[in-house]
Formats: C-alpha cells, structure tokens, sequence
C-alpha cells in the first residue's frame, strides 16, 4: 500500500475560485482534483481512471488545501485510489478506479443527443462574475426559442474549452457541471413552452458525484469541443438527481456522470 500526504507547495495547493459556480466549486472540479491527486501515486503500464466518485461533506473555501492518497489493495488487481481532502477538517472524500482501456470496445444502447453540428448554433461567451465557471467555456446551446430540443427532456448545449490548462480525462471532468443546473433549465423550458413567467427552483448544495469514463484512450485527444446533456432524473424527499453525459464530436460517450443534489430550505 502507498500514502502520499502532501502540504499546498508555494503556488499550488489552491482551490481555484474561478472553477466555482454560484455556491460553491462545480462537481467537475471536484472530480478533476480527484483524478490529479490519484495520478500523483504510481500505477501499472497502461492505467487509467475508469471512474471516480467525490462524497462533499462540508462547503470548502476558495483556499490552501490539502489531500492524503492511497492506493488501496484489491482481490482483482484494479487499481483503487481513496482521497481525503481537507482545510483544517476534512470537506471531500474521493475513490478512483484505475483500469485498462486498450482492450475491445462495443457501442451500447445509448444513443447521442441529435443536435445539428456545433456551427448551427449561436455561441455565448458568458463569464458570469456571479458563476466564474463560464469563463472557461464557450457555450452553444440547442434549445430553440419554444423550449425544445434534440433530446426530449434534456439539456444540450455544444462546449469549447478556452484554457488549454487541462487536457484529458480531467478536461471532461471539468465539463461536468459547467453549465447551468438542469433544473434552472427544465424551469426555462417549461417557461418558453407555456409563456408564464419563470419559477426559480430552490436552490441547492451538491453532494455526490459519480463520473465513468467510457471511451478509450484516443477518444480523449481531441477535445477541442464537446457536447454536454443533462437532465433532473428524479425529485425526491428533498434531493435532486441529475444525470450528466459528455460526448466527443465524432458522437463517442466520453463520460457518464450521476449528480446528488440536497435541496436547501427558503425561509418562509
């Protein structure tokens, strides 16, 4: 078994405020630590994440952090790295699961969203103070001004990475979350189909994220774009629960992603 436990070097170490969404940093960041502080350990010729979970158990500041890794040992051989990160106390727990990706592929029974090529649709440059996020991106999204879209139920919308800063598996990560929550979003298209004013939903705080990364290791050399649905799956006892897919231009699934939201209470 390896440890690793390492204090935020001079420049590093930081929880970026500019990968935050208007609460708190988006799941994708999260994430994108988590695969960064697992590739810190060493690992068999040939590995790479295949999934990876975050369990958020406390808000973290946009600040000095640090983590403790740990290769765990497994019956299979696999390799599973647990994260624990903190900031005096710990805030995150991680698991990264380490495999192979050269072996034979098949296509499943998901299809992509039907959205026309990125270039049909008007780009937004957002960079939103209020969500630092959007920055990073530049958005096109495909509903059209009706409230319909390529993929009944979700929503679509055509990402370019403006930073070259990530690459990779941590870049689709990254695109995990980005955009805004698909509950604002299905309240906006509920808004353009029936002309009646906008409900906000309440808002929420993110609690788990789970991401597999499903497409071998060339799909993920060209991510000059990429094409992110979402959608709320479910409601319930005062938790949202989201499901996120990334997918490569040539329509190859990248990541599939489930987000655990807890709906906050307004005061009356």
């Amino acid at each position: 078994m390896q440890a690793r436990s390492l204090t935020p070097p001079p420049g590093g170490g930081i929880l970026d405020f500019e990968w935050w969404a208007n609460n708190g940093p988006t799941a994708g960041y999260l994430l994108r630590i988590a695969l960064a502080a697992a590739d810190e350990l060493e690992r068999k010729p040939g590995e790479t994440a295949r999934h990876a979970a975050v369990q958020l158990l406390a808000l973290p500041a946009a600040d000095a952090f640090e983590y403790e890794a740990t290769r765990l040992p497994t019956r299979s051989g696999t390799g599973v790295t647990s994260v624990a990160f903190a900031q005096r106390r710990l805030f995150a727990t991680a698991q990264v699961v380490m495999g192979t990706s050269d072996g034979p592929s098949s296509s499943g029974d998901v299809t992509p969203p039907p959205a026309m090529p990125r270039q049909a649709y008007r780009p937004i440059v957002m960079s939103s103070p209020q969500v630092p996020v959007t920055q990073h991106f530049e958005y096109r999204p495909t509903g059209d001004v009706e409230g319909s879209g390529p993929r009944d139920g979700w929503d679509v919308v055509w990402l370019t990475p403006l930073d070259g800063g990530v690459a990779g598996r941590q870049l689709v990560a990254s695109m995990i979350d980005c955009w805004y929550p698909p509950s604002y979003m299905r309240a906006v298209r509920e808004h353009l189909r029936s002309g009646g004013p906008l409900r906000q939903p309440s808002p929420t705080a993110l609690a788990a994220v789970t991401v597999s990364f499903t497409a071998g290791d060339r799909a993920y050399d060209d991510l000059t774009h990429a094409l992110l649905a979402s959608q709320v799956a479910a409601t319930n006892g005062g938790w949202t629960f989201e499901r996120h897919e990334i997918w490569s231009e040539r329509g190859v699934l990248l990541a599939a992603a489930d987000l655990v939201r807890e709906i906050a209470e307004v005061a009356a």
